[in-house]
C-alpha cells in the first residue's frame, strides 16, 4: 500500500494555556479492503461494480458481504465499519470536541495507525463515510489540502499507546471492575487521560493489546456499543476535568 508521505501534525487552534484533553484509541478495529480470499464473492463483485471499483478497493462491510466472510478466519468479527463510524460521530460532535479537548487515534487490524483531525465533520451517510475510509486506507490519507485522516504507518499495538497515548491510559474490558464514569475521568493526570476503546463487535481483545494496556476498567456491568462508552465518557469529562480559565483581557 501507498502510504502518505510524512506525519501531518493536527490542525488544532492554538490553546490558551495548558489544554487538557482526553484521548481515544480505538483498538482493534475491524475495517479493511476487500481481501483476496472473499474478492471474487458475487455479492462482493456487485457492489464494486456499484462503486465503480475493482474488490480490492472497496471496504470489507458484514452487512453487505456476510455470506462471502464466512469463508473468512474470524469472518463473524471482521468487516464492521459501521462501528467506527458511529463512534467517531459520536466523539466529533460532541460538546468536548467543540472545546477542542478531544484527540483520537484507529489502530486496525492489520496494524495500521489512523489519525483524525480533532475538527474533522465526517459524512453522516455510511456509504460516503466508507468511500472515505476506503480512499485513506488505499492511498494512506484523505485527499484534501490538509488530511482529515492519515495512516501514521504500521505499528504493534505496544507502539501505538506508546506515540499516542498521554497520561493514564486505562482499556474498556466489559470483564473489569465498575467504574462509575465521573470517577474514571477523575484518572487523568495534568489534565491528560487516554482511553482504550475496542473497535470490534463482540469477543476478547487480542492479547498484543491486552499487554500493551494493562490497566482495565468498566463504566457498566454488561457490554455496551463502543459509541455509547465514548458518549458517557466524553461528558464525564468535560464536567469532571474542566477546561483551563482564561485569564481576562486587562481593560
Amino acid at each position: 500500500m501507498k502510504l502518505a508521505q510524512g506525519r501531518h501534525q493536527p490542525h488544532t487552534p492554538a490553546p490558551c494555556g495548558r489544554l487538557v484533553s482526553l484521548r481515544f484509541l480505538i483498538a482493534e478495529a475491524e475495517v479493511e479492503l476487500v481481501p483476496a480470499e472473499v474478492a471474487g464473492h458475487p455479492a462482493v463483485r456487485k457492489g464494486a461494480e456499484q462503486q465503480g471499483r475493482r474488490p480490492s478497493e472497496i471496504l470489507l462491510d458484514q452487512n453487505l458481504h456476510g455470506q462471502a466472510m464466512s469463508r473468512l478466519d474470524d469472518g463473524k468479527r471482521r468487516g464492521r465499519p459501521d462501528i467506527l463510524h458511529y463512534t467517531l460521530l459520536t466523539l466529533l460532535e460532541s460538546p468536548l470536541a467543540k472545546q477542542n479537548r478531544i484527540q483520537v487515534a484507529v489502530h486496525t487490524r492489520h496494524n495500521l495507525l489512523i489519525h483524525v483531525r480533532p475538527d474533522t465533520r465526517l459524512p453522516r451517510g455510511e456509504a460516503r463515510f466508507q468511500g472515505l475510509l476506503a480512499k485513506v486506507l488505499r492511498e494512506g490519507k484523505s485527499h484534501d489540502k490538509e488530511p482529515l485522516l492519515w495512516i501514521d504507518g504500521e505499528c504493534t499495538p505496544k507502539h501505538a499507546v506508546k506515540t499516542f497515548a498521554k497520561g493514564p491510559v486505562i482499556r474498556l474490558d466489559e470483564n473489569a471492575p465498575v467504574m462509575a464514569p465521573t470517577e474514571l475521568v477523575k484518572l487523568a493526570k495534568d489534565g491528560e487521560l487516554t482511553v482504550v476503546l475496542g473497535g470490534f463487535p463482540s469477543g476478547q481483545f487480542l492479547p498484543a493489546w491486552v499487554e500493551a494496556a494493562p490497566q482495565t476498567a468498566s463504566i457498566w456491568p454488561e457490554a455496551l456499543n463502543a459509541w455509547a462508552v465514548a458518549a458517557e465518557l466524553a461528558a464525564a469529562f468535560r464536567w469532571q476535568v474542566p477546561a483551563p480559565t482564561v485569564p481576562a483581557s486587562p481593560s
